[in-house]
């Protein structure tokens, strides 16, 4: 794993220094540089695979092509046969070297032979071509910008923005956008005229020209397979995804929830190894039980032989926000970073690579708005007039904050369920809605905004889909946003803060196209979600974590911003600093922080967010950073007492 950067075009002067220097994060091993005429590449390399010979850029022995990348690719050693077979000769060990070659013997078609997760940049210096490609559902970054002459690319934005030249200016189009999602979609960013290549896409720059294609899609056409068949070809696929994703020449772990996704890989891993499995799981100290996955960490470890280790979370200071914005780039609204960044930080101390359950939700239907949105269909068939008072009655409920969801989702449930089944699904995974940022942008930013609308991301998707099935059309939607934009992002993004290698066995494309090609019903029946998993899964799991509740690696945010983070609301979101920002209105905000703290509603999330706005804020626009990783101090917004 790796971070890479790069500067094609015009002379690149001392800037790509600077520019791998702010990625030594991800690359704390080394570092290497490749320079000719119209490019120049930076690598970072944090050593996980052919530790002595696989260093980069790396480049062919005819000297054509040069490759910095970043990532692993799982079925290098049959790349490496195939390619043998064709009179190729390796150097090394590793598999940057055969995917070097793969490239300079198939071209882009090659994209489509590699089984991993990658980020890589190609130049070919004989037709002077520079390649920019990601993995197909995201799970390493790559962004890029054009200043003047020059075309830049790097693993993350603050490795562009140590370029002098490469602007910092808010776009208002992309802050509607998280604070409807709590993230910024590809391609756009936070920052106007910086681009994030999208999952699944090549980008060719030539002669100051760019192009950008989709190489690959999940298709979801229901195949002929009995259920039973399906179980079993499921069991076969998991387990080579987990025992692919088993290579190393560094030390392995499993970030262990207790929860039926990472208990699956943490088996499959024991089922490989020769040794105890390393298995990492984190708890609360105080006051969150609901939260708190201990107890059925320990059932599985206690079942597979694990050598368990679990981690007790303290409530987050303002100085770890920082932190994680610093490694962001972007503001983030999920404070399920704050977690992993924290869990990353302790199993680096005993592993350099841990695998983990992410997307076995989006791959198997695991999430209850998946449930929601099977009973909805039921639902439409009451009279219109009913529904429309129960939605009514709904909105009015009051929602503890306590961990329990059960209140917010059946409000959700009651006030949407009245509308076309897009628009239900784009409200339920809203936060601020079009109404609520309407009332929260003030004159000014409304009129910079104009008429755009940050709901047509989602419906894009849906329009997408081929599907006819509503719940394989949400599964394919949340495959190409909540995935890639939320989950994979805050995965990569914290474990590389601490140089840790997250590998994700559910984001295997051939599972990924073979579940996707199964009738919804296998994965989704009645109210129990991931059926097919399950079934996958009963021979190899202890019973208790197939009759647990799903809890999911949430912190308690609604507890704490009513106790340890209470301040912050003051600190970060005062009237004196929402008013001098000019883009949110006072007494909306203060309305959200009042209706929070009196326990009427849960806005644990939306006040998160603009606090991790106005943390980001300060860090990239009120100051300019030294591109290290050394956090700058910027002039904090005047803060006030919340009673």
């Amino acid at each position: 794993m790796c971070g890479i950067a790069g500067i094609a075009g015009e002379p690149s002067g001392p800037f790509i220094r600077a520019m791998t220097r702010a990625l030594v994060h991800r690359g704390p091993d080394g570092e290497g540089y490749y320079s000719a005429r119209g490019v120049t590449l930076g690598h970072r390399r944090l050593s996980v695979i052919d530790l002595e010979t696989g260093s980069q850029p790396m480049t062919t022995a005819d000297g054509r092509y040069t490759i910095a990348f970043n990532g692993e690719i799982y079925n290098f050693r049959e790349l490496r046969k195939e390619l043998e077979s064709h009179g190729v000769r390796f150097r090394t060990e590793s598999d940057t070297e055969a995917l070097l070659h793969a490239y300079a013997r198939w071209g882009k078609s090659s994209l489509t032979k590699l089984v991993g997760m990658f980020a890589f940049a190609l130049w070919d210096s004989k037709d002077r071509r520079l390649l920019l490609a990601r993995d197909r559902l995201g799970l390493k970054p790559l962004y890029y910008a054009e200043v003047g002459g020059s075309f830049l690319f790097a693993s993350e934005i603050k490795a562009l923005l140590a370029h002098p030249e490469v602007e910092r200016e808010l776009d208002p189009v992309a802050l509607d956008d998280y604070l409807t999602y709590l993230y910024v979609p590809a391609p756009r960013t936070i920052f106007r005229g910086i681009h994030e290549l999208p999952p699944a896409h090549w980008l060719e720059w030539q002669d100051g020209n760019a192009r950008r294609e989709c190489y690959w899609d999940v298709c979801f056409q229901t195949q002929r397979h009995s259920f039973q068949e399906s179980v079993l070809e499921a069991r076969e696929k998991l387990d080579e995804s987990v025992r692919a994703r088993l290579v190393s020449d560094v030390p392995l772990g499993v970030f262990l929830s207790g929860g039926l996704d990472s208990s699956t890989v943490a088996y499959l891993m024991a089922r490989h190894s020769s040794e105890p499995v390393r298995a990492f799981t984190l708890g609360f100290s105080e006051g969150a039980h609901l939260y708190n996955e201990w107890q059925f960490a320990r059932e599985v470890s206690d079942a597979i032989g694990a050598d368990a280790r679990e981690l007790v979370i303290p409530p987050p200071s303002t100085a770890l926000l920082e932190t994680v914005t610093r490694y962001f780039d972007e503001p983030f609204g999920n404070p399920t970073n704050l977690l992993l960044y924290q869990l990353s930080e302790a199993a680096r101390r005993y592993v350099t690579v841990a695998l983990v359950g992410d997307a076995g939700d989006e791959v198997f239907l695991g999430y209850p708005r998946y449930q929601g949105a099977v009973l909805a269909q039921g639902y439409r068939a009451a009279p219109l007039m009913l529904r429309q008072a129960l939605g009514r009655c709904a909105s009015l409920l009051t929602e503890p904050g306590n961990g329990s969801h059960f209140t917010r989702r059946l409000r959700e449930f009651l006030t949407g369920a009245t509308q076309p089944p897009e628009e239900m699904y784009l409200d339920w995974i809203s936060y601020f809605n079009r109404p609520l940022r309407r009332r929260l942008y003030t004159s000014d930013a409304q009129r910079e905004l104009g008429d755009y609308d940050s709901s047509q991301f989602l419906l894009r998707l849906f329009s997408r889909s081929a599907s006819k099935d509503l719940l394989d059309r949400i599964s394919y939607v949340d495959l190409h946003s909540y995935l890639p934009y939320n989950i994979l992002r805050y995965s990569d993004r914290m474990s590389m803060a601490h140089g840790l290698e997250i590998r994700c066995p559910y984001t295997d494309h051939r599972l990924v196209e073979f579940v996707a090609g199964l009738p919804w019903q296998y994965k989704l029946h009645r109210t129990e979600t991931k059926v097919l998993l399950r079934n996958a899964a009963k021979p190899w799991l202890p019973k208790s974590v197939f009759r647990r509740s799903k809890m999911g690696l949430n912190p308690p945010m609604g507890l704490w911003l009513r106790e340890h983070l209470k301040p912050s609301l003051g600190e970060y979101l005062s009237t004196e600093c929402v008013r001098r920002r000019g883009y949110f209105r006072t007494e909306t905000i203060e309305e959200l922080v009042r209706d929070h703290l009196n326990g009427r509603r849960d806005y644990s999330l939306h006040l998160w967010a603009l606090i991790s706005f106005e943390a980001w804020h300060r860090q990239y626009l009120d100051s300019r950073p030294d591109p290290s990783l050394s956090l700058t101090s910027a002039s904090a917004c005047p803060s006030s007492r919340l009673a």
